[in-house]
């Protein structure tokens, strides 16, 4: 079994600003999955120390500093099942994007993708989908993260609150 952190939009400096649970969440995942918007090259290289392995990716609002460390998108395979991580670097609306994240993919069983900074899970057309949505707690909403586990016979996905 690996476990996964996900997390995206920490639009933060560093990662003091994260919740101290979703911190102590982090470091002790087998995988942190970041889906864009670190507004901060010094956060980035913060959760690349502390994680014991790291996938991120860019998002609309990253700097060209982050954009050179991380690709606009990526994907990885974990015991059989193939993780597709994006932020709709295009930015625009954060309604109805699902479709255009899907088009990015091919053959992956989970998309993990930021820009909402709302929190949710659906599966659409055999694909699953989870925004883990804010890392930081903004706009009178809690941080959330997308907890993983995933095993050869698939995966569960648990979207908790800091």
């Amino acid at each position: 079994m690996t476990r996964i952190v996900a997390i995206s939009d920490t639009h933060a400096k560093n990662l003091d600003a994260l919740p101290k649970a979703l911190l102590a969440e982090i470091s002790d995942a087998d995988i942190v999955v970041h889906c864009g918007d670190y507004t901060s090259i010094a956060l980035l290289k913060e959760l690349r120390d502390l994680a014991k392995r790291f996938v991120g990716v860019y998002g609309n609002v990253d700097t060209i500093d982050i954009r050179q460390e991380v690709p606009k998108k990526t994907a990885f395979d974990i015991d059989g099942k193939k993780i597709g991580v994006i932020h709709p670097h295009w930015g625009g609306a954060p309604f109805g994007i699902e479709e255009a994240i899907a088009k990015e993919f091919q053959n992956v069983d989970l998309i993990l993708f930021g820009h909402t900074h709302d929190a949710w899970t659906d599966t659409i057309n055999g694909v699953t989908f989870l925004n883990p949505g804010q890392a930081c707690s903004a706009f009178m909403e809690k941080a959330t993260a997308g907890i993983i586990t995933v095993g050869y016979q698939g995966f569960e996905i648990d979207i908790r609150s800091f």
